[in-house]
């Protein structure tokens, strides 16, 4: 028998099952006409198939029905002559102007929020923008809402790179055409770097006479729903047709032992009166690492010196180890002294009068309190610890705008600098913990104003903005602040429209999950060192390429799965989990002619044309051995249930 709690969310599923199993198979038909292959319901036309090649190649189309809403075309390509060049593109027109669109990880209806410079609209200069496949979390993914329905597209993964394709979203007054082009090509420029643009490339691939080619695309529709609710049957259905992929990585006592000896060993300093983390290393000339020079000490974000803290005080309860206890002890005693007689809190040691932005500042207060209690389990009484997490969470509360929003950043004398975006969520976990722990109703109330604040955003624009510190633009980051308190409001209140809300902001989370493993030659980074694309997450729509932030999610997709009974997040929570945890240096990886200390782990995979210049040397593996993957990992371990393993 289900829990009374579950019943509005599981409603809510059958609610979009039942609308999607109305419109069975036969009510649509596909018709032959002169302008295509012609999809129709009811006698009412929602899009067009069209194929277009240069003179030479002959087409034929084959569609077949994948289940009541998702179909399969597929096109196959024989050329009649020997090409120096072929091209095609496979178009499916949508028979609708739409009013939001979307390419997975790439644009979220043009990119129009923000102050980035990253490719906005559909068009550069009046060309439509081609987008190679490699950039879209599910391969050449694109979805429309038109006034009726919701189209998704998406394709194979190319198995070699003469496969290699692109796709484009054109949209205009009366149509959304999905389009596929062969070869690979991004036009009229390609997006090469934050804010930076290189020209445009098309590739030529040579086809002999009799040569064939086939290109597969599958096409799922379903019914308008509020809020983008319709993208869940085409996420859904792409994540159960995605090929699961498992890399090889060390068991989870081992990555326990690397996080600790990383955060002990590489990353631990002892500056003046600072005694705490470094915020990585950087390659030196000489074939080693340094620690950064520059912005080096950070509570949250890039540095999170209180969680990998943390982190050493379980790590001498759980091990014994009197180090971990004194380095875990002195970095939290050290980031106490930077509370500010406001209530605000100094989040970068070595930058006292800078901005504090409230991710750092969020995860101040939710690690303090956290520390608190970890302390205490060490021997050590720490109210201070306490104090500091009620004080910088009053502030943020007596800050609080009208409409519930909070600030994104204040000045160290209090005042506001920014406000937009998605990433003031950061601080309601550290609200509700304060409720939690305090009883005071009051914190609710502001966690509550300032969550359906930023929820709403969500589900009216279809995106979250801005949690990425080091990018004004559509992201993932803000989101995962939005999961973590949908999944702390359902344990607070039992309410399940929570656990509704929980597969809205992860519904979103997965259009930024690589839903496949993009093939490389062999002389490719990601070939000669194993590292595979499926479970990645890209980091923005300013910043297109991976990174394994999404470890910070896995606990709660883990506990979401088992609340929901649905298993798909269960699954991804493992496909982001075994992704995160590759590459991780046992003190002998060497990458690039670069032995990497143990526990290290770069930041950033280039999967597509990302820093770098056509006929530059390809690295598509990074050198910046930043703190926060280490932590991540400690973390979720920390909160995973100890009967889930991902091994």
């Amino acid at each position: 028998m289900k829990h009374p709690r579950h019943t509005l969310c599981l409603a809510a599923l059958a609610c979009i099952l039942v609308l999607a199993s109305c419109h069975h198979t036969s009510a649509y038909r596909w018709e032959n006409r002169e302008s295509g292959k012609v999809l129709t319901h009811e006698n009412e036309l929602l899009g067009t198939l069209t194929v277009t090649t240069t003179d030479g190649l002959s087409h034929s189309e084959k569609i077949q029905a994948i289940d009541s809403l998702t179909f399969c075309l597929t096109c196959t390509f024989k050329a009649q002559r020997n090409l120096d060049s072929a091209r095609l593109q496979i178009t499916f027109a949508h028979a609708s102007a739409s009013d939001f669109w979307m390419v997975p990880a790439v644009s979220y209806n043009g990119n129009n929020w923000g102050r980035g410079h990253e490719p906005k609209g559909a068009q550069e200069n009046g060309q439509w923008r081609t987008i190679s496949y490699r950039r879209t979390a599910i391969p050449g993914a694109i979805y429309s809402e038109g006034t009726q329905y919701a189209f998704a597209t998406w394709s194979d993964t190319p198995q070699q790179e003469r496969e290699a394709y692109a796709c484009s979203v054109q949209p205009d007054e009366s149509e959304t055409r999905h389009c596929y082009i062969w070869p690979e090509e991004e036009m009229p420029s390609t997006y090469a770097g934050r804010d930076r643009f290189a020209p445009g490339w098309c590739k030529a691939v040579p086809l002999k006479k009799g040569e064939t080619l086939t290109k597969t695309i599958y096409l799922c529709i379903t019914p308008r729903l509020a809020e983008h609710a319709a993208m869940r049957g085409f996420l859904k259905r792409a994540w159960d047709m995605a090929p699961k992929v498992k890399p090889k990585i060390y068991s989870a006592e081992k990555l326990w032992e690397l996080g600790i000896r990383y955060a002990k060993e590489s990353l631990w300093t002892e500056d003046g009166d600072f005694r705490g983390f470094s915020i990585g290393l950087l390659p030196s000339d000489d074939g080693k690492w340094f620690q950064r020079r520059g912005g080096k000490y950070e509570i949250g974000w890039c540095g999170q010196n209180a969680s990998y803290a943390i982190s050493l005080l379980h790590d001498y309860l759980k091990n014994g180890s009197q180090e971990s206890l004194e380095k875990g002890m002195a970095t939290l005693d050290t980031w106490a002294r930077c509370s500010l007689p406001n209530g605000l809190f100094t989040v970068r040691y070595d930058n006292p009068n800078g901005p504090i932005d409230a991710c750092n500042l969020g995860v101040a207060a939710a690690n303090f309190f956290e520390a608190h209690d970890v302390a205490a389990q060490c021997g050590f009484d720490r109210p201070g610890y306490d104090s500091l997490a009620y004080r910088i969470c009053d502030f943020v509360m007596n800050d609080q705008q009208p409409d519930g929003g909070y600030a994104k950043g204040w000045h160290p004398n209090g005042e506001s600098i920014y406000r937009e975006g998605t990433t003031g969520c950061f601080v309601v976990p550290a609200m509700l913990e304060a409720y939690r722990r305090s009883g005071n109703k009051a914190y609710l109330t502001s966690a509550q104003r300032a969550y359906h604040y930023y929820l709403a955003g969500l589900k009216r624009d279809g995106f979250t903005t801005a949690g990425a510190l080091d990018t004004w633009c559509i992201d993932k980051e803000s989101s995962m602040a939005l999961l973590r308190s949908a999944m702390r409001f359902h344990s607070l209140t039992g309410e399940p429209e929570y656990l509704e809300d929980a597969l809205a902001v992860s519904n979103y989370l997965s259009t930024w999950l690589w839903h496949y493993d993009e093939k490389y030659p062999e002389d490719d980074d990601f070939t000669i060192y194993d590292y595979h694309t499926f479970g990645a997450t890209a980091v923005s729509v300013q910043h297109n390429h991976l990174d394994p932030y999404a470890l910070l999610w896995v606990a709660d997709w883990v506990e979401l799965s088992a609340l929901t009974g649905d298993s798909q997040w269960r699954e991804k929570a493992e496909a982001i989990w075994h992704n995160g945890n590759q590459l991780v240096s046992d003190g002998t990886l060497e990458i690039n002619g670069r032995q990497r200390p143990a526990g290290a782990q770069n930041e950033a995979y280039f999967e597509c044309q990302w820093g770098f210049q056509p006929g530059e040397e390809v690295h598509r593996i990074n050198n910046w051995l930043v703190a926060w993957p280490g932590a991540f990992r400690l973390e979720t371990l920390r909160r995973l249930p100890p009967d889930v393993k991902f091994e």
